[in-house]
């Protein structure tokens, strides 16, 4: 250091520094130092995430017996009662034929001077059989002309045709018809 009095300096004003390094030493201690810290991030990370899912599975928990203590379970029995009783009926209806649909479809069909004294359906056998009055053969034979016209009865059979003393004609008659076209099943 050069004196301010103007003397003598015997060491440089600058100084070298000599350095001793050896390749790779900081690398492996920076490396390592990474992987730690990589790790132990994750570690908290892992942490972390166990304790929300264990704070999720106790707050599902905690709903869970709360709508358990809600339940109403009579009602839930008798709910359930209903449900197996409509399974057995269920298909009873399904199956149920509408007799309305072709007994109306009948009542439309028959002419003004007929009068039913009887009427016997069967759809196993898919027949009507009903004993009438008209009031002349030429009504029967324009009722035998309207069932024909009708593409659910499929036959016509006349049993029996008798003259009564008022001048009507007493009659049995069969009709054959078309379960698809004229009995319609329940959706």
């Amino acid at each position: 250091m050069p004196d301010d009095t103007g003397g003598l300096q015997l060491l440089p004003e600058t100084r070298k520094k000599i350095e001793v390094r050896v390749p790779g030493q900081n690398r492996l201690v920076i490396l390592s130092s990474i992987f730690v810290l990589a790790i132990l991030g994750i570690y908290l990370g892992l942490m972390f995430y166990n304790n929300s899912i264990l704070s999720s599975v106790s707050q599902a928990d905690e709903q869970l017996a709360a709508l358990e203590k809600s339940r109403d379970k009579k009602l839930e029995q008798k709910l359930l009662d209903l449900k197996n009783q409509l399974s057995v009926i269920g298909p009873l209806i399904s199956s149920h034929l509408f007799w309305s649909q072709g007994l109306s479809k009948v009542q439309s069909l028959v002419q003004p001077q007929v009068q039913f004294k009887s009427i016997n359906a069967d759809s196993s056998a898919t027949k009507i059989l009903f004993q009438a009055t008209a009031a002349s053969y030429t009504t029967i034979a324009k009722q035998i002309a309207a069932f024909y016209a009708d593409d659910s009865i499929t036959d016509i059979v006349l049993n029996k045709a008798t003259s009564l003393p008022t001048g009507q004609v007493d009659f049995t008659m069969q009709l054959i018809f078309d379960p698809a076209k004229f009995l319609i099943k329940s959706k």
